[in-house]
C-alpha cells in the first residue's frame, strides 16, 4: 500500500477484507521519481497526484494527466493518493485512465522474476480487472511526450463542481496539419463502459479529414453511438451517450481554438 485512500475506506466499511499484513511502499524513493527522456516522460508508480501537479515535467508533456490529477478528491487525497493506486483500483470512473490511454504509453510491472511492460491499452481488461499478477508492483508509467503543435485536454462531468465521482469524463490528444486536416486525434472516455475506452472507430474515421463544422457535427453523433454505457445510481445510459458526443465536440473545437 502507498496512499491507501481507497483501501482504508474499503477496510473500514467492510467492503474489503483486512489483510493480516500490509507492506507500506510509500517511502520507496524509486517509486516517486519523475523523469524526462528524449521522447517520453517516466512517472513512478508511487508519485502522488499533487506531485504531478507540482512537477515541472508532467504539466508540459502530459497536461491532460495533470488536469485529471486536479480533480481527484480534495487536496488531502491528492497529497496521499498515487498514480499506481488509481490504476490498480481499476474503477471505470478513475479520473487518470482516459488521459493515460490517449498517450499510447506503457506500464512497467516488477516482481522477483524481473520486469515486464504492458501497453496501457491492454492493462485494464474488464470491470475492476487488470493485467497484473498477484506478486507484481507497478513501478512506473512511460508516456510519449505531447508532440510539438499537438494539444491535450481532460474534461469531467459530475453531480457537483468538486470532489465528485464522474458521470462521464474524457481526454483527447490531437494535432492538425497546416492545411486544416486532422493529422491525429485520439480520444478516450470513462464511466461509459466497464473500463475507460478509446473510440477507435471514430479516431480512424477522423484521420486525414478537414476539420469543419459539419465534420464536428457528425463526429458528435458517431461518438454517442460508439459508446454503450449503462444506467446506474449516478446517471442514465442515454445521458452518458449524449454527454460523450458533447465531449468529443468540445475536444475537436479545442483543436482550432487559440492556444
Amino acid at each position: 500500500m502507498a496512499g491507501c485512500t481507497d483501501l482504508m475506506v474499503g477496510w473500514v466499511s467492510g467492503g474489503l477484507s483486512v489483510p493480516e499484513r500490509a507492506i507500506d511502499v510509500s517511502r520507496l524513493a524509486e517509486l516517486k521519481e519523475i523523469d524526462e527522456r528524449a521522447d517520453r516522460i517516466v512517472v513512478g508508480g508511487g508519485v502522488t497526484f499533487m506531485a504531478m501537479r507540482q512537477s515541472s515535467i508532467v504539466p508540459r508533456w502530459a497536461p491532460a494527466l495533470v488536469e485529471a490529477a486536479a480533480t481527484v478528491g480534495g487536496y488531502q487525497i491528492q497529497t496521499m493518493g498515487t498514480l499506481a493506486g488509481s490504476m490498480v483500483n481499476a474503477s471505470p470512473a478513475g479520473d487518470p485512465a482516459p488521459t493515460l490511454l490517449v498517450t499510447d504509453g506503457t506500464v512497467a510491472l516488477a516482481s522477483h522474476r524481473g520486469e515486464r511492460e504492458v501497453p496501457l491499452g491492454k492493462f485494464w481488461t474488464g470491470y475492476r480487472e487488470i493485467d497484473r499478477r498477484p506478486d507484481e508492483l507497478i513501478v512506473r508509467v512511460e508516456l510519449p511526450k505531447l508532440a510539438e503543435g499537438a494539444r491535450e485536454r481532460f474534461r469531467k462531468l459530475g453531480p457537483r463542481g468538486a470532489q465528485a465521482i464522474s458521470k462521464v469524463m474524457g481526454a483527447y490528444r490531437g494535432k492538425l496539419n497546416d492545411d486544416g486536416t486532422i493529422e491525429e486525434f485520439r480520444v478516450s472516455l470513462g464511466s461509459v463502459a466497464p473500463t475507460a475506452v478509446r473510440l477507435s472507430n471514430l479516431e480512424n474515421w477522423l484521420k486525414g479529414q478537414e476539420l469543419t463544422p459539419e465534420l464536428i457535427d457528425e463526429a458528435e453523433s458517431r461518438a454517442s453511438r460508439e459508446v454503450e454505457p449503462i444506467d446506474d445510481i449516478r446517471s442514465t445510459a442515454r445521458y452518458r451517450q449524449w454527454v460523450s458526443g458533447r465531449l468529443v465536440r468540445g475536444f475537436l473545437s479545442d483543436l482550432t481554438s487559440p492556444a
